[in-house]
């Protein structure tokens, strides 16, 4: 990604108190650089549903961290979300429940859990999720102004 105009970094404790607040700070920054109101939206929830796993599933104990870093210029937005597993070094289960949807392009529809990555996957250009270096996942949301999307 060339040309950052824009690179912010976000750390806070891994509770579901802090959606909220986390999700409109994204959204006012992707309002700010330009991104036209749908998109915004778009953002906001795609961020929620991504942050909601690294809290659910990510990230355990009570000095859990989760970090949001934005990186963006002109044309798109990266949002990364890091969190910190669950320190035994087992492989992040987020990243196995992901993988399985993708191959199905759809959750199980008994069930009501493990929509969310769907859904963020839709409403993103890209999203990766990779193990990070302290046994959680990075999610990788790229959100261009103009919506594409890339496989």
């Amino acid at each position: 990604m060339d040309d950052i105009t824009y690179h912010t970094e976000l750390r806070f404790p891994s509770n579901l108190i802090y959606l909220r607040p986390v999700r409109a700070f994204v959204k006012e920054l992707a309002e700010n650089i330009g991104f036209a109101h749908d998109r915004v939206n778009d953002i906001g929830l795609a961020v929620d549903e991504v942050l909601s796993n690294a809290i659910e599933h990510g990230s355990v104990g009570s000095g859990a961290k989760i970090a949001l870093r934005c990186l963006s210029n002109d044309d798109m937005i990266r949002i990364i979300v890091s969190d910190s597993g669950h320190g035994d070094g087992s492989r992040p289960a987020w990243i196995d429940a992901w993988s399985e949807a993708v191959k199905r392009e759809k959750t199980h529809p008994d069930t009501e859990r493990g929509h969310g990555l769907l859904v963020a996957h839709s409403l993103t250009d890209e999203m990766i999720l990779e193990p990070n270096s302290l046994g959680g996942v990075d999610a990788h949301l790229v959100v261009y102004k103009e919506k594409r999307r890339i496989e």
